[in-house]
C-alpha cells in the first residue's frame, strides 16, 4: 500500500508541475501596447470604407484579430479590426473580403468578412475598419514589431551646369 500511495503522490505532483508549466505567461510591455492600441476604441486613423475590389491581397498582420490593407496602392491604408482572433493569421497565404451588403464596399460599421481558408469558420466578422495616415501606420507597424516601410522623400535636383 505504501508504494501505491507514494505512486499517486508522484502521479499527483506531476500533473500540478505540467499545469503549472502550461499555464500562460503574462504579456510583454509591447505585446500589451499592441493590444491596447488594437482595441475598437483605440484604433489610429478614422472610420472609413475601401472598394473590396481594391484590395489586392496586400496586407500586414499586427495581431491575431487587427491586420493592415492597402486597397488599391500602398499608399491607401486600412487597419481592420475583427471580432474575433484567428490563431494562425501570419500563416495565410491568402485572405479575401465578403460584403454582405452587396455596395461594393468595405465599412466600419457594415456587415462585413474577412475569408479566412482553412478556419472554422471561415468568414470572420470585421467589427472596425480605419483609415490610416503613414504616420499612424509606421506607430502600428512599429509597435507591432514589424517592419516600417520607407516612405518615398524628393531627392534634390541635380545641380545645374
Amino acid at each position: 500500500m505504501p508504494f501505491r500511495k507514494s505512486c499517486l503522490d508522484a502521479a499527483v505532483a506531476l500533473f500540478a508541475a505540467v499545469t503549472v508549466g502550461c499555464a500562460s505567461t503574462p504579456p510583454t510591455p509591447a505585446t500589451a501596447a499592441l493590444d491596447n492600441l488594437t482595441k475598437v476604441e483605440n484604433l489610429p486613423g478614422k472610420p472609413a470604407c475601401f472598394w473590396k475590389s481594391n484590395f489586392q491581397g496586400d496586407w500586414t498582420v499586427l495581431n491575431d484579430s487587427t491586420l493592415i490593407v492597402h486597397a488599391p496602392l500602398p499608399k491607401d491604408i486600412y487597419v481592420i479590426k475583427l471580432f474575433e482572433p484567428v490563431f494562425t493569421l501570419n500563416f495565410k497565404e491568402g485572405l479575401g473580403l465578403d460584403d454582405r451588403e452587396h455596395t461594393g464596399q468595405i465599412c466600419n460599421d457594415g456587415d462585413d468578412y474577412l475569408l479566412v481558408p482553412g478556419w472554422q469558420p471561415p468568414q470572420v466578422p470585421i467589427v472596425a475598419v480605419h483609415a490610416l495616415t503613414t504616420d499612424e501606420q509606421a506607430q502600428l507597424l512599429k509597435v507591432a514589431g514589424k517592419p516600417v516601410p520607407k516612405t518615398p522623400t524628393a531627392e534634390p535636383a541635380p545641380p545645374q551646369k
